[in-house]
């Protein structure tokens, strides 16, 4: 079979009632090719696969596929036992018989009878929703495994049986396309997820067809509902009432909308809920308890944070005590309820989407206010841990334990600055994750600080004001506000050394200093630079040396000290190249390269720059490619390379937007301006940069040298051509233009 074709029929023999009880399938089986090239070899080789999965994941559909596909070659035939109405233990080996179509004998009992039955067979047994009486599943099976050779033996379970001879093969949700996958229809339906909703919706509606336009939105349903096969069954049916795209809209109420499956399934397969429900009901009182805490987090957690966050503080007798923290989670990642993921950083534990939205739906709001602030705490500690060795670990590696915990972060923020959270919790938190913002989410972590620093009163903690201020000052460098810069970076300098803590003092100053020579005061920037040199030297940490060491470089070449500017870079480089920080290195190619463009080597300056590009990307670091982008248009448009220019300014506008880089939003729709006024479109050229210079005059923002050589050069093109007159018309025309309608004029360069 081809890979990708969905299994229409089971082999001819199935039909014949008596080599199977196969039930013929009204649908066919989607995206699980890969699964069952993997599970039928592991039927052949153990007596007992048990398929472990999520509820709705399609355990069972799987099972039966299998089961079709190796009836031929299973002498005495398949059979399926359905255990899912079978809650009594005592019933199980009855369920077994029943399946078999075996009659009790007097003599023997049932279990008995049905060994004695197996001992000369060669068959494939399945057994099917094991979970409810999994303890007698697993006796049974036992003894088929030790004394019915040739039975082999597929459960589908939440949990494995655990039992010696047991082969446990996990189930996965459908394959899903990614985040920043933009596919068209066709390619879409390469997707396992994506090719079951089209296919349903389909049933649902004959009107349906994917399309190019709806493949985007129906791949984020599919990935909202984890990839789990009766969700987006569920999903798929209400497309008779509901288009895509207002169906994505109201997956945040997925528990009124999944509803409405089939009738004739079990109850528990009719909506997403009671699917759910039947497994919360399984579990016992302190896992359901940990279930329902572990809904706080978002993005995943680590073992020892669930530990910090999910224990209750006084020990009763019902209490969770962290010591019991693995073995319940071990428990509930058995149960398939959370899922585990194990990488060279270690390993992190989740909740598919469905199952996190259910769990807080349990908790009560006394419980969700308890285990919110015990989050947020161990988020708070966890940010200053990080902070502290922050300038002592390597970027990557400090990154690596910072990324995956954003979602939390971002939650634990939510709930401090919330109507029943803790504001100080939230400022320390803002303040911590300093590094974070300026190297993962820039504008995201202005705005926080923006918010913390208005919540700030006479009663807010020096400390936590100054590393406001710190905090403000970097993302404002970053951002090309060097005013601001200035400012944040004035306060924090007068905090931190009242407060006697050096090495802040050095950063703040560096800042201070940075941000004069940035607006054009660099005799005063560079002594205040110097002096932050000396500092950091004393502390003697070897990555706030580097900082300032680029600083002051960029002072020197400023000042026109070519050489001086070339010395310091190099020292700065090879300091960072000594404790394995590749990604400062691509920042100070970036540097280097507008030194070289101030000299006028604008080929240099390009080649350089293109250096720090590629380094960005390697390391996903995305306000660094933006900023590269933008530099690299700037020195097309240079030497005179308007087509390539545009292409990369129009990349560039794309990342800045994405960054949420205002200054370089506007950059770039210059380079733009500049590359339709050079080749001839002179109105709308002098549109575009009228809006960019009063853009840049809203949000404070200054052009750097670069920039303003290219706007010096643009406008004087235009006033030389359109006249004062006609120029200043144009120019009041786009100063009034909204940011789409100026990017929008942009783009059609």
């Amino acid at each position: 079979m081809a890979p990708g074709l969905p299994r229409m029929f089971p082999p001819l023999r199935s039909l014949d009632s008596r080599w199977s009880n196969l039930p013929r399938q009204p649908t066919p089986l989607i995206g699980r090719d890969e699964a069952l090239a993997e599970i039928e070899p592991l039927i052949r080789e153990h007596p007992l696969v048990t398929l472990v999965g999520t509820g709705g994941v399609g355990k069972t559909r799987v099972a039966l596929q299998a089961g079709a596909d190796l009836l031929e070659v299973s002498g005495d035939g398949v059979w399926v036992v359905e255990l899912a109405p079978t809650s009594d233990p005592a019933l199980v080996a009855s369920a077994i018989a029943v399946s078999l179509s075996l009659r009790e004998q007097p003599e023997r009992s049932v279990f008995e009878t049905l060994v004695h039955y197996l001992k000369d067979k060669r068959l494939l047994l399945i057994l099917d929703n094991c979970e409810q009486v999994i303890e007698e599943v697993a006796k049974i099976a036992e003894a088929i495994v030790q004394q019915c050779r040739g039975v082999r033996l597929l459960a589908t379970s939440r949990e494995p049986l655990r039992i010696a001879a047991e082969c446990v093969y996990r189930l996965p949700p459908l394959a899903l396309p990614t985040e920043n996958d933009k596919l068209a229809a066709d390619d879409a339906l390469r997707y396992g997820a994506v090719a079951l909703f089209a296919q349903r919706a389909a049933a649902s509606d004959a009107k349906f067809r994917l399309t190019d336009e709806s493949a985007p939105i129906v791949a984020e349903i599919c990935r909202r509902l984890d990839g789990i096969a009766l969700a987006i069954e569920l999903a798929a049916a209400r497309v008779k009432v509901l288009a895509p795209r207002h169906l994505a809209r109201k997956l945040d109420e997925r528990f009124r909308v999944l509803t409405g499956g089939s009738r004739t399934a079990l109850p528990r397969q009719q909506t997403m809920r009671a699917l759910i429900d039947w497994s919360y009901d399984l579990l016992a009182a302190k896992e359901q308890r940990l279930f329902r805490r572990l809904a706080i987090f978002t993005g995943g957690w680590a073992l020892e944070t669930a530990a910090a966050v999910c224990a209750d503080d006084e020990a009763t007798d019902d209490a969770i005590e962290q010591w019991e923290i693995l073995d319940l989670l071990s428990s509930l990642v058995d149960k398939s309820l959370v899922q585990v993921e194990t990488t060279a950083d270690g390993t992190r534990y989740r909740l598919l989407e469905s199952m996190r939205q259910y769990a807080r739906e349990r908790l009560s709001a006394d419980e969700e206010q308890m285990v919110a602030r015990a989050h947020a705490i161990a988020y708070v500690a966890l940010a200053e841990e990080l902070e502290a060795v922050f300038e002592t670990t390597p970027e990557d590696m400090w990154l690596r334990r910072v990324e995956p915990e954003l979602e939390n972060f971002r939650a634990a923020l939510r709930w401090g600055f919330g109507p029943q959270g803790d504001v100080l919790l939230g400022q320390r938190l803002v303040a911590a994750l300093r590094p974070a913002w300026t190297r993962l989410a820039a504008a995201e972590g202005l705005r926080h600080i923006q918010v913390a620093r208005d919540a700030c009163g006479t009663e807010t903690p020096a400390a936590i004001v100054a590393a406001l201020d710190l905090a403000e000052a970097v993302i404002a460098v970053a951002f090309a506000r060097p005013k601001t810069a200035r400012d944040a970076a004035e306060r924090a300098l007068v905090f931190y050394t009242e407060l006697g803590v050096p090495l802040r003092a050095a950063q703040a100053r560096h800042l201070f200093g940075r941000a004069l020579v940035n607006l054009d005061q660099t005799e005063q920037g560079e002594i205040a630079l110097r002096q932050a040199l000396e500092d950091a030297r004393a502390a003697g940490v070897p990555s706030v040396i580097g900082d300032i060491l680029q600083s002051l470089a960029i002072a020197r070449s400023h000042a026109g000290d070519v050489a001086g500017s070339r010395s310091l870079f190099a020292e700065a480089l090879a300091l960072f190249r000594s404790v394995g920080a590749e990604r400062v290195c691509a920042h100070i190619a970036g540097n280097l390269a507008e030194a070289e463009f101030h000299e006028g080597n604008a080929e240099e300056a390009l080649r350089l720059e293109n250096e720090a590009l590629a380094t960005y990307r390697a390391f996903n670091h995305k306000l660094g490619a933006a900023i590269s982008l933008s530099n690299i248009a700037a020195y097309l448009i240079a030497l005179e390379r308007y087509d390539d220019a545009r292409t990369v300014a129009r990349e560039g506008l794309a990342a800045a937007r994405d960054t949420q880089w205002e200054a370089g939003v506007a950059w770039c729709l210059q380079h733009l301006a500049a590359t339709a006024a050079l080749r001839g479109d002179l109105p709308r050229g002098a549109r575009v940069l009228g809006y960019v210079d009063a853009r840049l005059t809203a949000i404070e923002a200054l052009r750097q040298y670069t920039e303003q050589q290219e706007r010096d050069k643009v406008f004087a093109a235009l006033r030389d051509t359109l006249g004062e007159e006609q120029l200043a018309n144009l120019m009041t025309e786009g100063a009034a233009w909204t940011e789409d309608r100026a990017v929008a004029e942009a783009l059609a360069v």
